[in-house]
């Protein structure tokens, strides 16, 4: 997976304390802020979890940051986790995942209930679901099959899609695959909310598309 983190933001805690979020950006697609505490916090875990390993290094701790002091541990967290994104170890980790899924829910402010989606095939059926808002796109994929009675040997060559045909090249779609740090409820309503879910089989090739 490609990270990036283009730019930050600031805010303010309920007691009033300015902080710095990070945005994170994971193959082009925005997927959420974090703090360098909470980042810090992962790569402790990943230190922990991997003692012999050398992971890339992580930017020190300063207090009171200048606005080019920030720039520049943006740069640096960048660098970072673009670094743990490409080695296959730290990138599948179940720590990476579930950072990242955690964090999504914790960026767009999302507690867990019930909430109704709808899952569409690629000849126009729809299903519709009442899931969990913060169901990973594992146990949403495995709902949709079970609803169409795919049987369970098959599930593993199929995965769930954001589509949208504003973006149609050659007559075919834009496709963001549904991964499984993500909960497809708040990817679509909060990211992609022109977009529609559609389960299809995984081996589609598929590129992005910008939106506004």
């Amino acid at each position: 997976m490609h990270f990036s983190i283009p730019d930050l933001q600031q805010f303010h805690d309920d007691n009033g304390v300015s902080y710095t979020g990070y945005n994170i950006y994971i193959d082009g697609f925005f997927h959420c802020t974090a703090r360098y505490k909470q980042l810090l916090s992962l790569h402790e875990q990943l230190q922990a979890q991997n003692p012999f390993f050398k992971l890339p290094q992580f930017p020190p701790k300063k207090l009171f940051l200048t606005s080019s002091q920030l720039e520049e541990r943006r740069v640096l967290l960048e660098k970072y986790i673009q670094l743990v994104g490409q080695n296959p170890v730290l990138a599948n980790s179940d720590l990476l995942i579930t950072f990242l899924f955690s964090a999504q829910q914790e960026t767009h402010s999302v507690k867990m209930h019930e909430v109704d989606i709808e899952i569409s095939l690629m000849n126009g059926y729809r299903i519709p679901l009442s899931v969990s808002s913060t169901d990973s796109s594992s146990t949403i994929l495995d709902i949709a099959c079970n609803y169409i009675n795919l049987p369970k040997d098959l599930t593993k060559y199929f995965s769930l899609y954001l589509i949208n045909w504003s973006c149609a090249k050659d007559g075919e779609p834009a496709l963001k695959k549904l991964e499984e740090y993500e909960s497809p409820y708040i990817s679509q309503k909060y990211v992609r909310p022109e977009d529609k879910i559609v389960l299809r089989k995984r081996y589609v090739l598929y590129f992005n598309c910008a939106f506004s």
